[in-house]
């Protein structure tokens, strides 16, 4: 069984780690209420959240222990408050949100956590395709209702969305 990576917390929201071939990542979390504002019942527990590669080395195989630990840093924040709701953008900038998109979602399916829930939603504009998603406790008292507001995302929140 693969152990995640070592974390180190950077900042308040923003982690570290540092593969077996010298790759740093950054893993990070920042404040998502205003891409939820029309809905005060839940904004203030929306976080955004993200994850970079900072530097990379010449050797660049598979290493599932960067998947792993990705998933652990989110899976242990929402399990910690049941009330949390991750809300993530991949990036179309380059034209490859929708693959960043499959490649989360198999990450999220891989882990195989019961008490987490995953909901995506493309918004096309006329610039890009914006693909985004929420992560949430499945017992979170007000799922239903975040959903519903996750899927009805106003024209006010794309906008902001294209420059996330």
């Amino acid at each position: 069984m693969f152990s995640p990576y070592n974390l180190s917390e950077l900042q308040a929201g923003i982690y570290e780690f540092t593969t077996d071939q010298q790759v740093v990542y950054h893993v990070y979390f920042g404040d998502g209420k205003s891409y939820f504002q029309d809905y005060p019942e839940f904004s203030d527990d929306v976080l955004t959240f993200g994850f970079d590669r900072i530097k990379t080395s010449n050797y660049k195989p598979h290493d599932i222990r960067i998947r792993i630990t990705i998933t652990d840093v989110f899976t242990s924040l929402i399990i910690g408050n049941q009330d949390r709701v991750l809300f993530f953008v991949c990036d179309s900038a380059d034209q490859r949100g929708a693959a960043r998109m499959r490649i989360f979602e198999y990450w999220y399916r891989s882990q195989k956590c019961n008490y987490l829930e995953k909901y995506n939603e493309s918004i096309h504009t006329q610039d890009m395709d914006i693909h985004c998603s929420i992560i949430l406790h499945s017992n979170n008292t007000l799922k239903d209702y975040i959903i519903s507001s996750f899927r009805n995302l106003s024209k006010a929140t794309a906008e902001k969305l294209k420059s996330y």
